[in-house]
Parts: C-alpha cells; structure tokens; sequence
C-alpha cells in the first residue's frame, strides 16, 4: 500500500509539473497568398498563422494595413510596410522612418505566450550607438473571434479588447526571450516598442528585429502549478490515513 501512495504522490507532482510547452520554429512554415504585390501573406504553420501589420495606411498614414512578410532560415521572418521600405533595417519588423510594425499571430486554440527568438536585431541601426538588440512590446486579445486592426490605429487598439502584456528591454539578437505573463489568448501581437502602448521613456523610432519563432504554453495547465513538497506529504498521509482506516475495518 505505502508503494502505491509513493507511486500516486509521484504522479501528482509529475501532472502539475508539467507545462505543455511548444516551441513554433517559423522556418518550418509556408509563406501563402497575399494581395498585389504580396500585401497581407501569411506565414502559417500547424496550428499557427502569421500576418504583418503597420500603421501605413492610405489615405491617412496612421491607421493600420497588412504588411509583405518574407523569411530567412539564416535571419528570420521580416516585413515591408506599405511605405515600399527595403533594405536594412526597413524591412525588418521595425520602428524606423516613424512607421510601427508588428506581427499577428493567430493560434487555432488559446495559448500562454511565453517568449520569442530573435534573428537579426538593431537598435539605432547605422549610428556609432548601434546595438545588436530591439526594444519589443507584446500584446494579448481578449476576444474570441479574429480581432478587427484594418483602419485601426495603435491607439485604438487597448479599447478593442488588447492589452500590453510584455515589454521587453534589449532584447538580444539570435537569443530566445522569456516573458511573463498569464494571458491566454489565440491572438497576438509582437513588434517594435511602441510607447502608445505604454510610455516607459525607452528611446523610439529606431528599432528593428526579426522574428525567429515564439513559444507557447497551454493555459490549462499554469507553468507555476508545481507543488510545495510540503502539499505531497500531506496529500501522501491523507491516503495513508484512509489505507489504515481500511485496515481496521476489514479486521
């Protein structure tokens, strides 16, 4: 009997220990469709869609339109804006030239975002303060349908059902980057710091990376759902307690 209390103990810690983490290596996606010029493709894997959007809308140059996202297995997946931006560091998810750049991902179930990786990165790209690292604000949607951003600004969006769930300082070039957050949702938003979403006096305009991949955990299950050592004992006594009571009985 003490064996199967040990062995039922185990597995307690063993299913709240584990996280059901997935990591979404982008180079194993398909870039698909997209509109002339190839405005609004999306790079979708298994179980997850990814789509640009940039604060380059027309008539008005703040509202929002989808983005030409291309990939490289070397640096990552990157996005032009409707400015016609090329070259380095424009056609990275980036802040330069006063146009924001974001990315949405679109997950087939809701999920806790738990980090990013980084190809390239800049800061201050061009300059003698040049950096090989990006300042990047995470988002997380509250509903359950696909969010509306088309004519949407950035401002717009905290009154639409977003909230800032990340931001990340410095975040490393070619590095994997941990967020916290408990949100679970199947919409996200990752992309260049953009104080609308809250000012942390961090310098603007002047940041770009590319996107590697992302990591998710199941929110069913919390990351933090290990139990205190403490929490087994005693659930181990309490059938400990029960297996001697029947014990009795059948004497």
């Amino acid at each position: 009997m003490f064996k199967q209390i040990l062995l039922v103990a185990s597995c307690a810690v063993s299913l709240s220990a584990f996280s059901a983490e997935q990591v979404w290596d982008f180079d194993d996606g398909t870039l698909n469709g997209g509109n002339r010029n190839g405005y609004g493709n999306t790079l979708d894997l298994d179980g997850l869609s990814v789509q640009g959007w940039s604060d380059t809308g027309r008539p008005a140059d703040s509202t929002l339109r989808t983005t030409k996202l291309t990939y490289s297995s070397r640096w990552g997946l990157m996005s032009y804006n409707r400015d016609n931006e090329s070259g380095t560091p424009q056609h990275s998810i980036d802040s330069y030239g006063n146009d924001f750049d974001m990315v949405l991902l679109s997950f087939d179930e809701a999920v806790n975002l738990a980090g990013f990786t980084l190809g390239w990165a800049s800061e201050d790209y061009g300059t003698n303060s040049q950096s090989s690292h990006a300042d990047v604000s995470v988002l997380a949607y509250s509903g359950n349908d696909a969010p509306a951003l088309y004519n949407n600004t950035w401002a717009d969006l905290a009154g639409l059902g977003w909230t800032t769930e990340a931001e990340v300082s410095n975040a490393d070039d070619f590095a994997y980057q941990a967020i916290s957050s408990s949100a679970a949702s199947k919409y996200w938003l990752i992309g260049a710091y953009n104080p609308v979403f809250g000012n942390l006096g961090w310098s603007s305009n002047n940041d770009g990376f590319k996107l590697a991949g992302v990591s998710t955990n199941s929110p069913q299950v919390p990351v933090t759902s290990v139990p205190e050592p403490g929490t087994v004992l005693m659930f181990a006594a309490g059938l400990f307690g029960i297996a001697l009571r029947s014990r009795k009985r059948q004497a």
